[in-house]
């Protein structure tokens, strides 16, 4: 009978330390962009690198753009261009935002590349940004997510492309990527 409660009670004292390992915390999540900030291109933006990705802006591939940027695997870029905008054109986006700006890019990118507007302009806000956001599914099967954002200076066009052939959480992690990198980027001015 001793022996009994001597094996039980060690069961109630081993148990919870077997069992204890599957009820840890999970490991803190990896950040998802690098501490340190770069300058654009065009020496306007300040910007982070996301975790796994590579920066290509100085590459003859990033010109045009303010920052290209290429997931590792290569499944997606992320690139930052300035959208001209003349006198009349910035007089309606200090009054009306850029939603404006939006349907007139969404349209012209889902014309040029026959593409299919997913996602409507809708103006939103993100980390405290006041933003447009859209979407298109190019010809390609390519997705491309376009975030719009004014910066009182320059109106700045940042797009999320996820290829065709990208692995199925792709498209999530790089629209994840998209909106953290967004909420990270500062004005210089």
């Amino acid at each position: 009978m001793r022996r009994q409660r001597l094996v039980a009670a060690a069961a109630w004292v081993l148990l919870p330390l077997l069992l204890g390992d599957g009820c840890a915390a999970p490991p803190p999540p990896t950040p998802l962009l690098h501490p340190p900030y770069f300058l654009s291109r065009d020496g306007n933006l300040r910007y982070r690198l996301p975790a796994g990705w590579f920066d290509a802006t100085a590459d003859s591939q990033g010109n045009g753009h303010a920052v290209f940027l290429v997931r590792g695997d290569y499944a997606g870029t992320l690139t930052v261009r300035e959208l001209h905008a003349d006198a009349a054109a910035r007089k309606v986006v200090n009054r009306a935002g850029v939603l404006d700006v939006a349907r007139l890019t969404v349209a012209l990118e889902s014309g040029s590349s026959s593409g299919l507007v997913v996602r409507e302009p809708e103006q939103v806000k993100l980390s405290g940004k006041e933003a447009c956001v859209y979407e298109v599914r190019r010809g390609s099967g390519d997705i491309v997510r376009t975030y719009l954002l004014d910066t009182g200076e320059r109106i700045y066009a940042v797009a999320a492309l996820v290829s065709s052939d990208a692995p199925p959480p792709a498209r999530r992690e790089i629209q994840e990527v998209q909106e953290v990198f967004v909420g990270a980027m500062k004005s210089v001015r």
